[in-house]
């Protein structure tokens, strides 16, 4: 039987009932995962280069945030006249204090905050922002990140993009599995393995505000799915293509395949057009599950 807590916390995700607070954490908390997720895959390929090179790619993300950031809030500092406050403010978005694992982020913009002045700075300048943008920024960093993955990347590894499709996928795996074992009652996803792909889905787009209005049906008797939704925030950022929606949508597809479900992007718009985005899941047959 599902725990109380369980249901509870399925409760507050299927209706977004999530504080503006506990959402920047959870972006900010989800950013270091993946972080930690591209270290574990990219190291087989790159081996002790894996880690200064995300840090550098790290420190590409936070340049990329400085106009439109400060064309919102004029008060924050000039990242190109004052770098270190600008790393002072992203580690403070990141909360990197509370995850200390997170800190080789940080090495290519100076380190984390060092020292009680540091500290305080970081978090007098986080408090510039409200928190309701302190979110929407982390929920920013998830799409500016591969943007410059696959900018910057393939210089440094070949098939880069192909390689960024498999560590997203085998996260999504990951991360379905878990929800899979820690929040759903045994034997549950047997009945409608639809209807929870898409609740668990739709857990991490909430977290970072993937298809803010969205809606959708699954056929139980068919074990199908559909789920559409208006754009991501970052869609219309430079450099944005329709190839990252792909690469985005394994790890999606990770997900739907621990429910024996194909993941299929029928619609995005930057390929397609329009202002909203589809996928389907249809049932994998059996020899051919990955």
């Amino acid at each position: 039987m599902l725990s109380l807590p369980g249901r509870l916390l399925r409760g507050v995700y299927r209706h977004e009932l999530m504080p503006a607070r506990v959402r920047w954490w959870f972006a900010a908390g989800g950013m270091c995962e993946w972080f930690r997720a591209l270290e574990a895959g990219l190291r087989v390929h790159l081996g002790e280069r894996t880690r200064p090179l995300l840090s550098e790619l790290a420190q590409q993300l936070f340049l990329r945030r400085q106009r439109p950031l400060r064309a919102l809030y004029p008060a924050l500092p000039d990242g190109q006249q004052e770098p270190r406050a600008w790393a002072l403010l992203m580690a403070g978005l990141y909360r990197v204090h509370a995850v200390p694992q997170a800190k080789w982020l940080f090495e290519a913009v100076g380190g984390t905050p060092s020292g009680i002045y540091e500290q305080l700075r970081s978090q007098r300048l986080v408090h510039l922002l409200p928190v309701q943008a302190r979110w929407e920024e982390m929920a920013m960093h998830l799409g500016e990140l591969l943007i410059v993955l696959t900018e910057s990347l393939p210089e440094h590894l070949p098939h880069a993009r192909r390689i960024l499709g498999d560590i997203c996928f085998a996260t999504g795996a990951r991360y379905g599995t878990q929800m899979l074992r820690h929040m759903c009652k045994p034997g549950e996803e047997l009945a409608d393995p639809a209807a929870l792909a898409i609740e668990f889905l739709r857990i991490s787009e909430y977290i970072f505000h993937v298809n803010p209005e969205h809606w959708g049906k699954t056929d139980p008797a068919a074990g199908t799915g559909w789920l559409e939704g208006t754009a991501c925030p970052w869609y219309s950022q430079p450099g944005w293509q329709a190839a990252h929606c792909g690469i985005f949508g394994q790890f999606q597809s990770g997900i739907s395949s621990v429910f024996g479900l194909r993941y299929h992007l029928s619609n995005t718009i930057p390929k397609h057009g329009g202002s909203t985005c589809r996928i389907d899941l249809k049932p994998i047959p059996l020899g051919k599950r990955r």
